[in-house]
């Protein structure tokens, strides 16, 4: 008995534009598997055909300029020079130290870092800010006192979280 060695290939799959087709669709595929794992990557895709008479394109994006992957973040914009933030700087410090929540907590020397504060139009020293969905999107600018305590509650505001149990509160069984 002979054994019959000839491939057996599909005849869509023997039309490279086909294959083109799959490898393209493949590629988006991981893609968009991988897009939450970097909310940077971004990737467009398209593709034109012309054969005769006959003439079709195919356009495909991923890009999401939308920033709601990006965690909420707390902000104190300062200047070493300002005697507000010198009072500010060590109770936010605390708090960053302390907090260990859903928000992302930093401060910027916008002495150091001139582009950022010109492109937040940071004017005022201490300026502190809640980003909601991370930086660059839109915020709330915080006015409250700038101690721990108050830091501290309004992060606990904006979150939903309580700090702790209200002293009215019924015991837990």
């Amino acid at each position: 008995m002979k054994l019959n060695t000839n491939k057996i290939t599909s005849p869509i799959m023997s039309n490279p534009l086909v294959v083109i087709i799959f490898l393209i669709l493949a590629l988006i595929v991981i893609l968009a598997i991988l897009r939450p794992a970097s909310p940077f990557l971004n990737f467009g895709v398209g593709l034109n055909a012309h054969i005769g008479d006959l003439k079709g394109s195919f356009q495909f994006e991923a890009f999401d300029n939308n920033n709601s992957l990006q965690s909420p973040e707390f902000i104190m914009y300062y200047a070493e020079w300002c005697g507000h933030c010198k009072r500010a700087k060590p109770e936010f410090t605390k708090l960053m130290d302390s907090y260990n929540g859903p928000v992302k907590l930093s401060m910027v020397d916008c002495e150091a870092n001139k582009e950022e504060a010109e492109k937040e139009q940071i004017k005022g020293f201490p300026t502190i800010r809640y980003y909601p969905n991370g930086r660059g999107g839109g915020y709330e600018e915080y006015s409250g006192n700038r101690t721990y305590f108050d830091f501290d509650q309004h992060l606990n505001k904006v979150t939903g979280v309580l700090d702790k149990e209200p002293d009215n509160a019924a015991p837990v069984m």
